[in-house]
């Protein structure tokens, strides 16, 4: 029997506009199971990046429900609300957004301690993120030290640091040529599935969309499986 790592029920988001209120995410549903990486695209401005945004806990859905792990994200007070996202949820995004003045181990560090992982362990889990995305070498280097596929796989690792239930990657080979964006997804879709983790990437790019098990498609708020 196939086990849900995050589901989403009838989840509806509203913004105000001056004195109106627009919807723009409509009572979406998804389950995603332990090992499933899925794909969502759609036109910009069709609330792709909302629709993340709730799901990682950053923004509340105005009606329905999210659940990581069992527990219903949103009706968590606000210091459970950090450590589900410093725990159960990676992300990575279209920049690879790294702190300047940290070295590469230590972006990975920082995600340990706010994680509150103990030493030791984070600094096993470091070193074997660091070796696995053939990053070992530049350990000791800076953001303006490294390449552009360097930066991104940083911020893979470091969205894995925390070995997180969820994955949410929010258009991350947009800044990348073919190959690097292509060894970008399969480092994810590696992990999802040797580590038995939810995935959900937010993409323009359907040249990955082999790599995934299902594709949804977004317009106007509304999710729909392709």
């Amino acid at each position: 029997m196939e086990q849900s790592i995050l589901e989403l029920k009838s989840v509806s988001k509203d913004f105000g506009d001056g004195n109106s209120t627009i919807r723009v995410l409509k009572k979406i549903n998804l389950t995603v199971n332990k090992g499933e990486f899925i794909a969502i695209v759609g036109p910009s401005g069709s609330g792709k990046s909302t629709l993340l945004s709730i799901i990682g806990a950053l923004l509340t859905p105005t009606v329905g429900e999210i659940t990581i792990d069992q527990q219903i994200v949103h009706q968590q007070y606000n210091k459970k609300l950090n450590q589900i996202r410093a725990k159960k949820i990676g992300f990575i995004f279209q920049s690879p957004n790294l702190i300047p003045y940290l070295d590469v181990y230590s972006q990975l560090r920082i995600v340990a301690h706010i994680a509150k992982i103990d030493n030791r362990q984070g600094e096993r889990r470091a070193q074997e993120l660091l070796k696995r995305l053939d990053l070992s070498h530049r350990m000791r280097n800076y953001p303006n030290e490294l390449s552009g596929g360097e930066k991104q796989r940083v911020a893979i690792a470091r969205a894995f640091m925390s070995d997180p239930s969820v994955i949410l990657a929010d258009e991350p080979t947009a800044s990348l040529d073919s190959v690097r964006g292509r060894n970008v997804v399969e480092m994810i879709s590696q992990e999802v599935k040797s580590s038995n983790k939810a995935a959900i990437m937010v993409t323009h790019d359907e040249r990955m969309l082999d790599l995934c098990d299902r594709v949804y498609n977004m317009e106007d708020g509304l999710l729909s499986q392709k």
